[in-house]
C-alpha cells in the first residue's frame, strides 16, 4: 500500500441505497484493505461520517452456530437447588 496515498483527503459523492448502505469505491477499499465481510469502524462527528479500516489485518471476531450456543447453555446452567438458594439470597441481601 502506498502511504503517500492515504494521507491524501479524497471526496466522491456516494449514493444512499436501501437501509442506508452506501457503497465505497473500490479504489478506497483497495487503499485501505478492506474486503467483503471485514468490519469497519465508523463514527458520526457532526455532519461527518468517518470510516475506519480495521488496524489489525482482521477484526476477530467468529460466529456460532444454533447447537454451540446450546452447549455453552448447557454448560453454564446451575441446578434448581443452586437457583433457589442464590434467589434467597439475593432476596435477604435486598431486604436489607
Amino acid at each position: 500500500m502506498n502511504q503517500a496515498a492515504t494521507n491524501i483527503t479524497q471526496e466522491q459523492w456516494l449514493k444512499v441505497l436501501g437501509e442506508g448502505m452506501v457503497t465505497l469505491p473500490k479504489k478506497w477499499r483497495d487503499e485501505m484493505r478492506i474486503q467483503n465481510g471485514d468490519i469497519v469502524k465508523a463514527k458520526k462527528e457532526g455532519n461527518k461520517v468517518i470510516i475506519e479500516s480495521a488496524q489489525s489485518p482482521k477484526t476477530p471476531y467468529r460466529v456460532y452456530t444454533k447447537a454451540e450456543i446450546d452447549d455453552f447453555l448447557k454448560e453454564d446452567a446451575i441446578s434448581k437447588k443452586l437457583a433457589q438458594k442464590v434467589q434467597q439470597n439475593l432476596s435477604s441481601i435486598s431486604r436489607a
